[in-house]
Order: C-alpha cells, then structure tokens, then sequence
C-alpha cells in the first residue's frame, strides 16, 4: 500500500496537489471538504487535517482525517471523508461495502494509534452505530427527469413561487450577503435564539462574507429589489454540491420560495457541470426533491488501546434511541395520571 500524507498546517507540497487534484477530478462524490484551498484555510482557523493519498492493488483513494479534541475523525454523519477514484461511480452512496471496510483500514493506520471516529455509508460494523440519514440527488441527468422526480407537492410549491414573481440570482455582492446574513439572524430569533450582532466591516472571508470564498455558493431569491430568502451551499468543481443554510421570510416561505431555491440549485448546479447534490440531512422537505436516502454509519477505530472504550461508547450510542423512547413512555405516563 502507498499512503502519502500532507498535515495541512505544512505549506502544500506542489506534487501532492497536482497528484490530490487528478484524484479528485475521478471522484465524482468528492465535496468541497477535499479542496486544498478549503484544508488550508481551515487549518488556519484552528481546524487541521491530514489528507491522504492512497493507491493499493490498482485501486486509488483520498481521504481527510480532521484532528479533533481525543483523536481524528473522517466525515460526518451528513457526509463522508473517503472518495475512491472511478470517473462512472453512480452509486448514491459513493463506496461499496468492501471499499468501505478497505478505507476504515486505511483511516486506522494512518491515525497511528489515535482514537478515530469514521463516517461511512452502509450500515454499521464491528463497534460502530447509525449515525445519520442524508438525500442524495443524481444532477447528471436531463433536466426534465430531474423536474419529474420532484414530488407533487414541490412542483405545485415551485409554480407558485414563480407565479409570484420571484426571481433567483448568485449572490456576488457584499449587499446580498449582508442581506442575507440579517435573513438568518431574524430566523434564528424566530426559533428562540438570541444571534449576536452583525460585524460591520468583516475581513475578506469572514463572517457574512464568507460566500466570496471559492468554494461557497450562495444563492437568493428576490422580489421588489428585495432579498428575502437564500439558501447556501459548498461545491467542488467536477463533484458535488452539498447543502449548508438557509433563510428567508415567512411571507417568502409560504410562496414557496424555499422550493424555487432548492431547485434552482439543482438545475445551475447541473449546468456547472456538478454531479450530485448532498442535501446534508433527510427531512421530508429534502426528500421530496427526488433523491434516494443514504445511511451514515459511525465506525470506532484506533488500535487495541481503543478497543474497550469504543466497544462502550457504541453500545451507548446504540441504546439512546430505546432510553429515549422510554423516557418518552414514562413522561405520557406520567402525564396521564
């Protein structure tokens, strides 16, 4: 096996990139979480990695391994840290189960005896747990299969909002940015939060300004010369394009215009040449855009020093859905008397 590493708080040696990119450029689920650009500005935020190159037997990977307190962890259970290179992978869930179990081993070697938490599609194995549920949208398709796949619902949700005279444009200005940053503030007081204030003046990159960085896409809808909604997203040029916010009005929402922004998503994000979309998540609203769910699993690793306490800390995590179901019987009993 050939394992080759950059510990991305090192400057970026320019023959692992040309060699990190061909990888990527094979791998039609990698996300933006793979961009070089995107580890080293996270390890200048206080959030390093190590991104691996893998070749083994004619087959070839990549993986990021991000440090976290305890160990290091790959994925999340939204979204997956492994990709595997094959240019004609259709597969939703991006890995079979062997290339699964072969990355898991790859992820402990290269962790050298750290506690690892590995995200994965499939079910779980060995001291591991179901760790998430995620809708996954081919976008490599035309677009009125796309547009058929849409439950009922959303298409009547998509008319509406059309209807109403709402137009969806890429938001490139500072203004729209801000616009939608006060969007989210209003929707997190609405949910009971208390958001801190808007920063005037951010650096380039931060804050509501972080959609100008090159791995973010944020799109808005508008009405009256009028930002109302937004929903953003993280892509990889040639791979996916993976959901991360949204916001917007309510008077907005119930035009529908929270579908009008998911499908725009879908229709520009096929046209820039992006193979799948991650929903992030597998509510009702990200399910009735068409796309097959996708189990995420959480495999404990780290060597035999590990062994015991991953045993323990997975069958915890297994319990907790009998634990609160009881807690939920014992409260309604509680209740009734």
């Amino acid at each position: 096996m050939s394992l080759v590493t950059w510990h991305t708080r090192d400057p970026l040696d320019p023959g692992f990139e040309r060699a990190w990119r061909a990888r990527l450029a094979g791998a039609p689920h990698a996300h933006f979480g793979f961009d070089p650009a995107y580890l080293a500005w996270s390890a200048a935020h206080g959030a390093a990695a190590r991104a691996l190159l893998v070749d083994e037997d004619g087959r070839g990977a990549a993986l990021v391994l991000r440090e976290e307190k305890g160990g290091l962890a790959c994925g999340w259970p939204w979204r997956s840290g492994a990709v595997v290179e094959d240019p004609a992978r259709a597969l939703p869930e991006g890995l079979t189960p062997a290339e699964c179990g072969w990355l898991f081993a790859c992820a402990e070697r290269a962790a050298e005896g750290a506690r690892l938490r590995c995200f994965l599609p499939g079910p779980p194995q060995g001291a591991g747990w179901a760790a998430g549920l995620t809708s996954i949208v081919r976008l490599e398709r035309a677009e009125a299969e796309l547009m058929q796949d849409l439950d009922a619902s959303k298409r009547r949700a998509l008319k509406k909002a059309q209807r109403s005279g709402w137009e969806v444009v890429e938001a490139v200005r500072p203004a729209e940015w801000n616009a939608f940053a006060g969007l989210q503030r209003a929707t997190e007081s609405r949910r009971g939060a208390a958001p801190a204030a808007l920063p005037e003046h951010p650096a380039p990159g931060e804050s509501w300004r972080e959609w100008e960085l090159p791995w973010m896409w944020l799109l808005v809808a508008v009405k009256d010369g009028v930002v109302e909604a937004g929903s953003g997203f993280g892509f990889l040029p040639g791979g996916t394009l993976d959901y991360r916010t949204n916001a917007s009005t309510e008077a907005a929402k119930k035009e529908g215009v929270n579908v009008l922004l998911g499908w725009e998503a879908m229709r520009r994000g096929r046209e820039r040449g992006l193979r799948w979309l991650n929903w992030g998540g597998a509510t009702r609203f990200k399910r009735d855009f068409g796309g097959p769910c996708v189990e995420i699993s959480c495999r404990l690793g780290g060597g035999a020093a590990w062994a015991i306490a991953n045993r323990v800390a997975a069958s915890l995590q297994r319990a907790r859905p009998r634990i609160a179901g009881a807690v939920r019987k014992l409260r309604q009993g509680r209740g009734a008397s």
